[in-house]
């Protein structure tokens, strides 16, 4: 019963979610017409892994993959080792006291200009139409440097506009209309329904309301990573993410 009452409470958390984006976020309805019709073709891919040879890599590398196989077009970064065309090196997560005080002029946030890694990662926001998440969870939440990501990329004037005169916000991203997430557990599925698996919740609720109104959410995901799990469970996960995301 305790199972099913976690279930339960998920489902209704969820539910409440999207009811307040619908009052909090009005959603421009035109501009999401025409984003339905899109195919995705433009494909941002985030990582989030401390290691270089990691579980969490070959993920992100068959997630590639079977993208390009489809002919989509990728931009890969791995927060813990940016790009070395803009600085390399790892994204910093915490918001400094200067961006907590420019946080609502949009677009006019000195982060924009001076951060080479935030002003990269809007950039490649605004120009895909999908983005893919791949991290491992910890604590049953995102990591800490993801959690950073979307403090100090999503800011005003880019995940959402506000209007202080209307005192309403509207959605930034309209152009995103598909979310992909691949990460892994320590636990079991049961444990971390139980524990409410916070990450889940925060992306399909929350992280949703920025984009299009049509914006889905593919979560795929691979159980009980802490036990003594055989490899060909690892290798068997690493081809169905190749082949699912060869038919985004």
């Amino acid at each position: 019963f305790g199972m099913i009452a976690a279930l339960a409470a998920n489902r209704v958390l969820a539910t409440n979610l999207c009811r307040v984006s619908a009052t909090m976020f009005p959603r421009w309805s035109s501009a999401a017409r025409q984003v339905r019709s899109m195919s995705t073709s433009r494909v941002f891919l985030v990582c989030s892994s401390q290691t270089v040879v990691s579980f969490s890599n070959a993920i992100a590398d068959s997630v590639e993959k079977g993208l390009s196989t489809s002919g989509k077009e990728v931009r890969r970064i791995n927060l813990y080792s940016m790009p070395k065309e803009i600085g390399g090196g790892e994204f910093a997560p915490l918001l400094c006291p200067q961006e907590r005080k420019e946080y609502f002029n949009e677009n006019q946030q000195t982060v924009l200009k001076d951060d080479k890694h935030v002003k990269y990662i809007v950039e490649s926001l605004r120009w895909s139409d999908s983005i893919v998440l791949v991290y491992p969870t910890w604590w049953f939440n995102i990591p800490a440097i993801l959690k950073g990501f979307f403090d100090r990329c999503f800011i005003p004037g880019v995940g959402f506009r506000y209007d202080p005169v209307a005192q309403k916000r509207e959605t930034g991203l309209q152009n995103i209309n598909k979310v992909g997430v691949v990460t892994t557990y320590g636990f079991t599925e049961e444990e971390v329904t139980k524990a409410g698996d916070a990450g889940r919740l925060m992306i399909t609720g929350g992280m949703t309301m920025l984009f299009s109104p049509s914006c889905s959410v593919d979560w795929k995901a691979l159980y009980g990573m802490q036990g003594s799990q055989p490899k060909e469970v690892r290798t068997k996960f690493l081809s169905e993410v190749e082949a699912a995301y060869s038919k985004w």
